[in-house]
C-alpha cells in the first residue's frame, strides 16, 4: 500500500469528528496516481467504507479525470458486489457519476451496460442520467477543437 494512501486511510479512520472523517474520506477519491486510486476503489466494497458513503466515494472518481476509467472498470466488475452491500439510494447515487464518462466510447459502454443490468431507480433517475451523459458527449464534441484553440492561444 502506497505511504499517501496509508497516511490519508489513517486520518480517515482516526478523524476526530464527523466532517473531518469526511474530508478525508474524498481526500482517499483525490489521487492522481491510478495505484492508489485502485486501493481506494478496493476499499469501497472490502468493507473499510461504510455502506453510505462509499458509493459516494465510487461516485467521485467516475467523475474525476485521473480516475474515470479506473471507477468505470471497477463500477462494471463489481457491479453484483455493490448491488448487494450499497443501499439502492446509494447505488443510484453511484450512478450518477455516469455523466463524468464523457467520450463516445464509455458513453457507448455505459448504455450497452445498463441494457444489460437494467437497475431500477426509481422513476426516470437512469434516462436522466443517460441524457445528462449525452449532453456532456456532445458539448465535449462540439467545443473540444474551439477549447483547444482558445489554450493554445494564452499558453
Amino acid at each position: 500500500m502506497g505511504r499517501a494512501t496509508t497516511n490519508s486511510s489513517k486520518k480517515f479512520r482516526s478523524a476526530a469528528t464527523p466532517q473531518e472523517e469526511q474530508r478525508f474520506l474524498y481526500a482517499l477519491a483525490a489521487f492522481r496516481q491510478r495505484e492508489l486510486l485502485g486501493q481506494t476503489l478496493a476499499r469501497a466494497i472490502n468493507g473499510e467504507f461504510r455502506t453510505q458513503d462509499a458509493p459516494f466515494v465510487v461516485r467521485s472518481l467516475l467523475t474525476s479525470v485521473y480516475g474515470r476509467e479506473l471507477a468505470w472498470e471497477f463500477v462494471k466488475t463489481n457491479w453484483d458486489t455493490m448491488e448487494r452491500q450499497y443501499p439502492k439510494a446509494g447505488l443510484r447515487r453511484l450512478a450518477e457519476g455516469v455523466v463524468g464518462l464523457a467520450t463516445p466510447e464509455l458513453e457507448r459502454d455505459v448504455h450497452a451496460f445498463f441494457q444489460a443490468r437494467r437497475p431500477e431507480f426509481g422513476g426516470k433517475t437512469l434516462e436522466q442520467y443517460l441524457e445528462q451523459l449525452r449532453i456532456a458527449v456532445r458539448l465535449r464534441e462540439r467545443e473540444s477543437a474551439a477549447l483547444t484553440a482558445y489554450l493554445a492561444r494564452i499558453a
